[in-house]
């Protein structure tokens, strides 16, 4: 029998979970994609403070987590964003980062989390979201385009060596 799945708006009680998940995303976007990532950046004051700032503005900021049996096993976080005076007047918001744990994976959880955001996003009136996958990061790409995101822009980088 599976364990029922129970997402929720965060509270500053879940950030040190919170602090602890984004810490193993980060080490595995490392790892497997970007090398440019700063894997202790949760618990650097800059960390600290997103985390704390996205959890308690609730005007701008937006963060779900999910639980089983009162155990954190993922979360989202997101939250309105500026637009670039190049882009027509709207309202934006972008889905910043988001994990479930590795085991809890294929069972409908990153889906309901974004689910959840998207709701948030219709009560502020919310035009468009984005969200940034690593390039090879085939899985999540294919979990955000199942939920109705495509291709919009494609960002290319080049490391410069100065010897």
């Amino acid at each position: 029998m599976d364990k029922k799945v129970i997402i929720r708006q965060a509270t500053i009680v879940d950030f040190k979970d919170i602090q602890r998940l984004n810490h193993k995303l980060f080490v595995k976007e490392y790892r497997d994609y970007d090398k440019t990532l700063h894997t202790r950046f949760p618990y650097t004051k800059n960390g600290k403070e997103y985390f704390k700032r996205r959890i308690t503005n609730h005007r701008d900021g937006f963060v779900a987590v999910a639980e089983i049996d009162s155990k954190m096993i993922g979360y989202l976080i997101g939250g309105l964003q500026a637009r670039k005076i190049s882009r027509i007047p709207a309202r934006y918001a972008e889905l910043e980062n988001m994990i479930v744990e590795q085991k809890f994976r294929g069972k409908k959880i990153g889906s309901k989390l974004i689910t959840y955001f998207f709701e948030w996003c219709k009560q502020k009136k919310v035009d468009y979201v984005k969200v940034i996958a690593s390039s090879q990061n085939f899985r999540a790409q294919k979990l955000y385009r199942k939920m109705g995101f495509g291709d919009y822009d494609v960002e290319l980088l080049k490391k410069i060596s100065i010897k």
